[in-house]
C-alpha cells in the first residue's frame, strides 16, 4: 500500500452497510415484540384488576358476578372476548351498575386462552351465543369467594406460555410472566 491511497475499499464499504442492516433487522425485530410484551402484561393486569374489582362488587351488592370467556370471529381472526354478568333472580345478565368498567373485554389477538378451574374438568372455552344464558366461568360470589384458577396465554405460534395469571378462593392474584413466578423482591 502506498501512503497517497486513503479511504475505503468497495468491499470494506459493503460489509459495513450488511453490519448496519443486519443490527437494524435485529433491533426492529426486538423493539417489535416488546411492544406485544407491554401490551400483553397491560392485558394481564387489566384482567386482574377486573377480576378483583367484580369480586368488591359483588360483595358491596351482595349478588354474585362473573367472567365468561368466549370466542368471537373477527373476519378471519379468531380472538377471544370477555363477558361480565352478575346473577339476578332470572339468571345470569349483564350488569347493570358500572358498565363503563364490566363492558366487554376484547382480548388481543394472536394468543390462545386456556382456563383451569380448581377441582373442574377441562374447559372448553366455546363460541359466545347471549341465547344460551350462559354461565360464567369464574364466579366472584356475593360472600368474598372467588373460584380458584388459572388463565394462560399461548403463543398461537410457538405453543409456549406468554402469561399466566392464577388466583385462589379468597381473590388474590399472582402474575407470571411466561408462566414463572417473580422472585421475590427483597
Amino acid at each position: 500500500m502506498s501512503a497517497d491511497s486513503r479511504g475505503f475499499s468497495f468491499i470494506e464499504l459493503l460489509v459495513a452497510v450488511f453490519v448496519i442492516v443486519l443490527l437494524t433487522g435485529v433491533v426492529t425485530l426486538n423493539v417489535g415484540r416488546g411492544g406485544a410484551d407491554l401490551r400483553l402484561a397491560d392485558e394481564v393486569r387489566y384482567v386482574s384488576n377486573l377480576l378483583t374489582m367484580a369480586s368488591t362488587e359483588a360483595g358491596l351488592s351482595a349478588s354474585d358476578h362473573g367472567l365468561l370467556i368466549a370466542r368471537t370471529r373477527e373476519d378471519t381472526t379468531e380472538r377471544y372476548q370477555g363477558i361480565w354478568l352478575q346473577r339476578f333472580d332470572q339468571g345470569w345478565a349483564s350488569p347493570r351498575v358500572n358498565a363503563d368498567i364490566f363492558a366487554p373485554l376484547d382480548f388481543e389477538a394472536g394468543a390462545e386462552l386456556v382456563l383451569t378451574l380448581d377441582g373442574q374438568p377441562d374447559i372448553e372455552i366455546e363460541k359466545y351465543d347471549p341465547e344460551l344464558n350462559p354461565t360464567p366461568q369464574i364466579v366472584a360470589w356475593a360472600g368474598g369467594e372467588m373460584t380458584p384458577g388459572v388463565l394462560e396465554w399461548i403463543d398461537q405460534r410457538t405453543g409456549e406460555i406468554l402469561y399466566r395469571l392464577e388466583w385462589d378462593l379468597l381473590g388474590r392474584m399472582t402474575l407470571m410472566p411466561r408462566g414463572e413466578a417473580l422472585a421475590e423482591e427483597q
